[in-house]
């Protein structure tokens, strides 16, 4: 029987939030030792700034949700069948088919017959019904490809955005004198803005509905939730041009927010969508700047206070013409993306299909760039390369007809050659290697000929772990219960928290950890190590469960780290190593004793001291004075140790009552000198 033990104590911090605490708390010493004014300070407005709540981003894969109406407009009656067949040939997923409720923008409700499915996560185009849709007719009925394209003019560009850096000046006194004097520019908060306009736009119910939905979908994928980019739409008609993208204190920024009835300051904003449960965990995302992101127009009317929410002024509505598309980012290639996404899948409802007007955006210091950018991307690959990777004989020409099929312009060229152009959609394709992969799924992957492969190999499995599986099976009917630890722990677990300073010499420390959540003392044991003992993970664990019925009996197999006191170099090694204990009432020193013998006689160890093991009195600190003993091998090596650990290791552990406890290198026991190369 396994049991996983988590170590982690507070469970609603995340390592990102742990580092805050402790980041924290050493400047705020430092400031102390500086003047207790400083001090003061720190502790009533810094604080709150770097320990936050943590959320968690779990990647999923999107799903989306389609009118089985407007999917049968396009392919006529389909059954369930038939839809997921044809859905899985192009390399997607039916999740499953429902029924939900829309308004029909009169205040009535309609029940629908709706389709749920799963698109792959970096496939943004298929996000709304018009991107799938638009890609299935291109696979099955060979569609004409769309050309999106910029609309050009003789004249500049009439539409701008500019770019202005806000400075704000902050001083804060303490007495008796002035303490800190600090700027922040725009740049640092959100610093990239890309920009396209939508005219003569003819949205229906639906149109509109997927227009909102892909926003969101959006958000949620590639935006990371806003953090990366956020999307704002306006109403063009109802603003005038040219916009600015810039920064104000929350305290000066005013405006009346998407479909509410009355101005609010971003402060006020930011009290009142709290518990609003769409919008408040955007909240965090600027909660602690000095100055907030907005877009305004010429004349000075706010339109947006990315990445929170719109101004109602310029809210679309499906009378709207003319739409003014702005994404805000930290991530300048995302918002690219973003945009080239919304553009492209909804321009097919202008008056002229695909085109889309330009926004010219002014950064800070001049420079002039033009979006969107609707690029496509050129590229060849080898047919035989194709075939070979993918384990068939296809020409050049069929593997040109089977690439249009997935919407990318291809044909043949030069030798055995196939040209591609990557269209503004398929910001998914970075490899080659993703041309192949559109070529195996417009082939079919069920048309490819299963083959063995050509060569053959033997392998089995290490002598040291054939041991090691048969030895814990053995050890769990004897009634202990099998553990599985970390294997980084902190430098206090394997050090002070044993009475072992000098194990430190041993230990290999993590140049980069990810994490702090198991350091021990701030001050003192600031990096991770990689353990050298197993004792420390298990004692960890009988705190975590020292409310369970007792006796408790664990034991651990697992590989430590530490560094070869037989090697000339410094390179850490695994070693197997072999820990049980017991918890209870009384020592259990003779449960120990009697394990370490089964132990043994199951790997056929003799107990003549000159030939096979022996236990030897010692002195170790981590064990109580006269109740440790070493674990000799042939009398003269020593590979671990048993006995009843130091009332303060107990302690220093969490644990209230007695705890016996064995550590041995298991490969000690079972290496010979004829396969210890083998081992190794």
């Amino acid at each position: 029987m396994k049991m996983t033990i988590g170590l982690l104590h507070r469970t609603d911090l995340s390592n990102s939030t742990v580092r805050s605490h402790i980041y924290f708390n050493i400047i705020a010493t430092l400031l102390y030792v500086s003047g207790e004014s400083l001090f003061v300070f720190y502790i009533l407005f810094i604080r709150r700034v770097v320990i936050l709540k943590d959320t968690v981003s779990r990647s999923t894969m999107p799903t989306i949700t389609i009118k089985r109406r407007l999917f049968e407009d396009y392919f006529g009656d389909i059954k369930d069948e038939e839809l997921d067949e044809l859905l899985f040939r192009f390399g997607l997923e039916l999740d499953e088919v429902t029924t939900e409720v829309f308004s029909d923008g009169s205040g009535k409700n309609v029940e629908e017959v709706v389709l749920k499915i799963e698109i792959p996560a970096n496939r943004y185009d298929l996000l709304c019904w018009e991107g799938l849709i638009r890609a299935l007719l291109i696979f099955y009925k060979s569609c004409e490809h769309p050309k999106y394209m910029i609309a050009s003019s003789k004249m500049k560009s009439t539409i701008q955005l500019r770019v202005t850096k806000e400075v704000l000046f902050v001083l804060h006194f303490f007495q008796p004198r002035p303490m800190l004097h600090y700027l922040i520019q725009v740049e640092t908060i959100r610093p990239y803005v890309v920009a396209a306009v939508l005219r003569n736009v003819t949205f229906n119910r639906d149109a509109y509905d997927s227009f909102i939905a892909l926003q969101e979908k959006l958000h949620q994928n590639i935006c990371r939730k806003r953090q990366l980019v956020a999307i704002g739409t306006h109403d063009l008609d109802k603003v005038k041009g040219p916009f600015v993208y810039s920064a104000k204190s929350p305290h000066e920024l005013c405006f009346k927010p998407l479909n509410e009835t009355e101005k609010f300051t971003a402060m006020q904003i930011m009290k009142h969508y709290e518990k609003d449960p769409h919008i408040r965990e955007y909240l965090r995302i600027i909660e602690n700047k000095p100055m907030f992101p907005y877009v305004c127009d010429s004349e000075g009317a706010i339109m947006s206070m990315p990445p929170i929410i719109n101004s109602d002024q310029s809210k679309i509505t499906l009378q709207t013409k003319n739409i003014f598309i702005e994404c805000t980012a930290v991530d300048l290639h995302r918002a690219e993306i973003v945009l080239d996404t919304i553009v492209c899948m909804f321009s097919v409802y202008c008056d002229q299909p695909y085109q889309v007007d330009p926004v010219e955006v002014i950064s800070p210091g001049g420079i002039r760039q033009t979006y969107p950018i609707l690029s496509c991307r050129t590229g060849s690959v080898s047919a035989s390369k194709v075939n070979r990777t993918i384990g068939v004989k296809l020409p050049s020409v069929t593997i040109a007809q089977l690439l249009n099929r997935m919407g990318i312009s291809a044909e043949v060229g030069s030798e055995d050659r196939v040209l591609y152009k990557i269209p503004p959609t398929r910001h998914d394709i970075l490899h080659e290697c993703d041309i192949i992969e559109d070529v195996a799924i417009a082939y079919g992957y069920n048309n490819i000929k299963k083959e063995l492969p050509p060569a053959t190999a033997t392998g089995d499995q290490l002598y040291l772990n054939k041991i090691t599986e048969a030895m814990r099976k053995e050890i769990a009917c004897a009634g202990f219960t099998e553990i599985l630890t970390f294997s980084l722990c902190s430098r206090g677990d394997v050090s002070m928290k044993l009475q072992q300073p000098e194990e430190l010499n041993r230990a290999v420390e993590i140049a980069n950890p990810k994490t702090l959540e198991f350091q021990a003392s701030l001050f003192m044991f600031m990096h991770l190590v990689a353990r050298t003992l197993l004792l420390p993970g298990i004692l960890k664990t009988l705190a975590h469960n020292k409310d369970k019925a007792l006796p408790l009996k664990l034991f651990e197999i697992q590989d430590v780290v530490e560094r070869d006191e037989y090697s000339d170099c410094d390179d850490p090694v695994n070693r197997r190593h072999f820990c049980a204990v017991y918890y209870g009432k009384t020592s259990g020193f003779e449960t120990i004793h009697g394990l370490l013998d089964h132990f043994m006689r199951l790997l056929e160890v003799s107990s003549n001291p000159a030939l096979g093991y022996c236990i030897k009195e010692d002195l170790l600190p981590f064990y109580f004075p006269g109740r440790c003993a070493s674990i000799m091998l042939r009398g003269e090596k020593k590979i671990g140790h048993m006995g009843i650990l130091h009332p303060s290791v107990c302690e220093a552990f969490d644990l209230n009552l007695v705890c016996s406890c064995l550590e041995l290198c298991f490969e000690h026991v079972i290496e010979t000198e004829s396969d210890e190369a083998a081992l190794f």
